[in-house]
């Protein structure tokens, strides 16, 4: 499969960063030159400009340009994961790992989770109510949900992939609060926590499922 042309602009900059050319602080080339140094649209130059700025490589100021917001690029920004970002068949593997990853983590969850690991899971709850009540978008308590869930777990290695595959998803988290459903979100969400508080492995797993499937669905809705 060919890659997007911003893909190829998204991996030339990530180079031009990793060689050292441009360090933290530093502004690179305009829109208008990055399209005559590279020879591309500038619509291309825009979106990988944009996922780079969603990953928290580069940060945009107003009227001003784009910045180098890190230097310390590792996996995250290598061309296959840019491409599983950007090209749609890629995207719903991954969305498929994160569905038998998480209904692992859910399971294993119901089993490990303590007190304190319920409160925080509470909290992230009541976080997300109140973001509906505000009509504020929930990505951030969804997000510390999610991460209190895999915490809970008291393993590492768990920890460490789950962090891999949030880190690849938030851009496709930002894309779906277009078609957020934030009550059915949140319902799913307490039906988790209720089934990990039980101490429910298997219900765990299923309400997480259902979760997930819903999520997908709703990044299906993106696509057309």
């Amino acid at each position: 499969m060919a890659e997007k042309v911003s893909t190829l602009v998204t991996d030339y900059i990530t180079q031009e960063i990793k060689n050292g050319k441009y360090q933290i602080g530093d502004k690179l080339p305009s829109e208008r030159e990055l399209t005559e140094i590279l020879s591309v649209g500038r619509s291309s130059v825009r979106e990988a400009l944009s996922t780079l700025v969603d990953m928290g490589v580069l940060e945009k100021r107003m009227g001003i340009g784009v910045f180098v917001k890190t230097t310390e690029l590792n996996h995250l920004v290598d061309s296959y994961v840019v491409s599983a970002l950007m090209d749609t068949n890629l995207s719903k593997e991954l969305l498929e790992f994160r569905l038998m990853l998480e209904m692992a983590i859910a399971g294993k969850a119901a089993e490990k989770a303590t007190e304190q690991d319920l409160m925080k899971m509470e909290k992230a709850l009541d976080m997300h109510r109140k973001a509906i009540e505000c009509d504020q978008p929930t990505l951030k308590p969804d997000e510390l949900f999610h991460k209190a869930i895999v915490t809970s777990t008291q393993n590492s290695i768990l920890v460490k992939v789950y962090e891999y595959i949030s880190d690849l998803l938030h851009s496709f988290k930002l894309e779906m609060l277009k078609v957020e459903k934030k009550h059915i979100s949140l319902d799913h969400h307490w039906k988790i926590f209720e089934a990990i508080k039980n101490g429910n492995e298997e219900d765990a797993k299923e309400a997480m499922k259902e979760h997930l499937i819903e999520v997908s669905k709703r990044y299906e809705d993106i696509g057309n």
